[in-house]
């Protein structure tokens, strides 16, 4: 995960509830990653397994962005908690706004969010 946030004593809690959710559980696949938290300094997208160690996640990639537009077709019901990125910075919003989007095409859905 390169420089990003981890908490290495909840890995364990982590890998359980993984293994619970199965198929259900769907993670990003891609993600746009920069040298500092900063909407200013240069980015790229890379594959999840390709983090640069000196980089940070700050967005999910435009093939998470489908993939989640993909899950979300049909739902009747979305509970999202917190934004895909650091949507406060424009280079790292697409995320958020690509599934925001998605969410409301939803016909007759009952949406919850926050975060």
């Amino acid at each position: 995960i390169g420089t990003s946030l981890c908490e290495d004593d909840r890995l364990d809690l982590a890998k359980e509830l993984i293994e619970l959710a199965g198929d259900k559980l769907i993670l990003p696949v891609d993600t746009i990653t920069s040298k500092e938290f900063s909407n200013d300094v240069g980015h790229q997208i890379v594959s999840v397994e390709n983090i640069p160690s000196n980089e940070m996640g700050l967005d999910i990639g435009p093939k998470s962005v489908e993939l989640f537009q993909a899950a979300l077709k049909g739902a009747k019901t979305v509970v999202w908690n917190g934004p895909m990125g650091v949507f406060e910075m424009p280079n790292f919003a697409r995320g958020t706004i690509g599934v925001c989007e998605a969410i409301a095409k939803l016909d007759g859905a009952i949406t919850i969010i926050g975060g």
